[in-house]
């Protein structure tokens, strides 16, 4: 049952890159409402590259924003960070074929180094999957926390499992920008 979560959580990365890229300029989330701020991952252009080919068709699941110059996606931050969870909405859908996938609800467990995300899998629930790893990366300007986002082992396993892709084990994803409202 674990490998098959990793296997979503891989088409979850590529779902993001692929959206990226097929969506024009967009603004970045500015939080209103139950917003707490905003988590915006800049995205790694080689790592684009490297998944656009695959014959995905990527969506942005509201609040979710991408696109830009960089290329970007930006989730909205929701909720108290309790935990060292930081919790997000708006998600990512990738359709390939017959199959659909919809990411939803980011969580950024800091405690675990580790993003997930809630999964649906042709309309089934398949429960909180995890995404990317988080490693270190350079403080910005305006973000209360940054992480680098690279693609697992198990979920680069999946992209080739399920959409035949290159083995993307380790892949740089992007930098992630956490910027809570203040």
């Amino acid at each position: 049952m674990r490998k098959s979560f990793a296997r979503i959580g891989a088409i979850a990365a590529v779902a993001t890159l692929a959206l990226s890229v097929t969506v024009g300029s967009a603004n970045a989330i500015t939080p209103t409402g139950k917003a707490r701020g905003a988590t915006t991952v800049t995205l790694n252009g080689d790592t684009i590259g490297a998944v656009v080919g695959l014959g995905l068709t990527p969506a942005a699941i509201a609040p979710g924003v991408l696109g830009g110059d960089p290329l970007q996606a930006s989730f909205p931050i929701v909720g108290n960070s309790k935990g060292g969870i930081i919790k997000h909405t708006g998600g990512l859908s990738l359709t390939a074929g017959d199959t659909s996938l919809a990411l939803t609800n980011y969580y950024i467990d800091t405690k675990n180094n580790v993003l997930t995300a809630a999964a649906a899998l042709n309309g089934t629930e398949l429960g909180r999957i995890p995404l990317f790893d988080l490693g270190k990366a350079p403080a910005q300007t305006g973000c209360a926390a940054t992480a680098k986002l690279t693609l697992t082992a198990d979920a680069a396993a999946a992209l080739t499992a399920i959409f035949k892709a290159p083995d993307l084990t380790g892949a740089d994803f992007g930098t992630a920008c956490v910027a809570p409202r203040m």
